[in-house]
């Protein structure tokens, strides 16, 4: 394998299908968000992409089955006469940071399909890494172009979480998240990027339902959290854990993992 390849399943005739992006990174936020939108919306997988510039390796499936790593595409149609179809992309990873040609080619072979099946908005979600947690975390929106701040302000107005719209000249949005605006954005596609306020080094799935609640709400349509409310308290129940052990080690004074030891481990 030389280059980016996607595999079709199907060619599904959509209507103005938007293009939803989740694939793993801060907190897996993204993921958790995609495949959660996919289960409860049954969407149908239709194609496969598979990358030289993803990691050399494969995953060991159920049954002792390997697989190459890929992303996957899938679509739902909305029963909504008047609603639109959606393409939801999720998969096992994104090109290594390090990697920029792999990340362009890689999202330029996501936009010649998904454009061909005549998709004009792209709205991607993810997490956005902070050092520390300052209050409630909030979702941090940016979009391709201007006048869209209105729109998608009027989109989202009523909605359960906290909607900042981000003004930190200079920053930046890596990786898919922000690629598939930028690219998008010279195939004259238009669109949002939502990230929740993550801390990064454990999996989200409380920013994956704040950000999944704010696409929602951009969409028109309900989907039911209960799966990753579940998920949620499962996690915040080994963080009060972890918590509680760190704080028994120094009331006992024992030495706790070095900064340079919980970077190796999450990597």
């Amino acid at each position: 394998m030389k280059e980016t390849v996607v595999y079709m399943l199907e060619r599904p005739q959509l209507k103005d299908p938007v293009f939803i992006e989740g694939l793993p990174g801060i907190g897996l936020v993204g993921k958790l968000a995609a495949d959660h939108l996919i289960q409860e919306l049954g969407a149908v997988k239709f194609a496969e992409l598979y990358s030289p510039h993803f990691m050399h390796q494969v995953l060991i499936k159920k049954g002792s089955i390997v697989e190459l790593m890929k992303n996957e595409f899938y679509y739902w149609k909305n029963p909504d006469e008047n609603g639109r179809d959606l393409i939801i992309i999720t998969g096992d990873q994104q090109v290594p940071p390090t990697d920029s040609l792999g990340h362009y080619e890689v999202i330029g072979k996501m936009l010649d399909l998904v454009q061909e099946l005549g998709v004009r908005e792209i709205i991607t979600m993810g997490g956005y890494q902070v050092p520390e947690l300052q209050g409630e975390p909030k979702v941090l929106a940016a979009v391709t172009h201007e006048e869209l701040v209105e729109h998608y302000k009027e989109k989202l107005e009523g909605c359960s979480v906290e909607v900042t719209w981000r003004e930190d000249e200079g920053g930046a949005i890596v990786g898919a998240a922000g690629l598939l605006l930028g690219m998008g954005k010279l195939r004259s596609m238009y669109g949002i990027s939502l990230l929740w306020e993550s801390l990064g080094y454990i999996v989200d799935p409380k920013a994956a339902k704040a950000v999944l609640s704010a696409v929602a709400k951009i969409l028109g349509i309900e989907i039911d959290m209960k799966a990753l409310d579940e998920r949620a308290k499962e996690t915040e129940e080994i963080l009060q854990k972890v918590q509680e052990m760190q704080r028994a080690m120094l009331e006992q004074g024992m030495p706790q993992s070095t900064q340079e030891e919980e970077d190796r481990g999450y990597l």
